[in-house]
Order: structure tokens, then sequence, then C-alpha cells
């Protein structure tokens, strides 16, 4: 199996994305039809994502917080490549989808019932919510 990188955000002034691999998806794409691999295309999904979102609500996909969101932060975070958990979480279901739309073999590990997910549809992050840990602890761990 091929998957193809994530898009970055990089937005032209259309609301459209900048293509930022050259043409690496393409010549992926390519060599799984010429040798009959199954590909997930999280390039065009991911595209289809950010776009759905928008220039400024894709920003909560990304590590891009203002400065002192952390402690010991000084500098606001603007990265356009990285995820944080939410962004990650979208990219993770964008995969487990193309993995059942190929019906690969892979598929029979996943856990049953898995809603489909449609990148032209991402979730909103103001309905994501990361489930508690049971190994979660109040007090501060050892270290800095």
């Amino acid at each position: 199996m091929l998957v193809t990188p994530t898009q970055r955000r990089a937005f032209n002034k259309n609301g459209t994305l900048k293509p930022t691999h050259g043409d690496f998806p393409d010549a992926m794409r390519k060599v799984a039809k010429e040798m009959q691999v199954p590909l997930i295309d999280v390039t065009k999904m991911t595209t289809y994502m950010y776009e759905s979102w928008g220039v400024e609500p894709s920003r909560k996909a990304f590590v891009q917080y203002p400065a002192l969101t952390f402690p010991r932060q000084i500098k606001a975070l603007e990265d356009n490549t990285h995820f944080n958990s939410f962004g990650a979480n979208e990219i993770a279901k964008s995969v487990v989808q193309g993995i059942k739309d190929l019906n690969l073999e892979l598929a029979k590990y996943l856990k049953p019932n898995i809603p489909d997910y449609n990148p032209k549809k991402p979730d909103n992050i103001s309905d994501w919510t990361v489930p508690m840990s049971s190994r979660f602890e109040i007090k501060k761990p050892d270290g800095n």
C-alpha cells in the first residue's frame, strides 16, 4: 500500500490550496497504478479537508498557538505542516476511511462499526473531545 503525503496548509488568495509537494503525489499515484498497489490519496483528502474548513478555521488543526499558550513558550507557533491532536485525529480518520474504501485485508483489524469519514465534510474542532485516559493523574509528573 502507498499513502500520499498530507497537504501543507498553504492557501492561494482564492481559498484553494497551493500544491506544495511538486510532482511527488502524482508520481506515487503513477507507481501505484503501474505496480497495481493500493493507494490511499491523503494529499487529495487533506486538500478537500482544509479547503472545506477554509483559511482561518483550518489553523485549528495545526500547531498554531499564540505566545505563552504553554509554559516557557515565548513566541507564537505558526506551523502549517504539523498537526495538533485534533488535526492528527482527522488525518487518521482519512487513512482509516481509505483502508475501508479499498477493502484492504488490513480492514479486518479495524474496530467494527467505525463511522464513515468524508474529508469534504470534516469535523469541527468545537465538536471534538479527547476521551480521558484511565491513567490520567491530576498531580504534576516528575521532571521539569
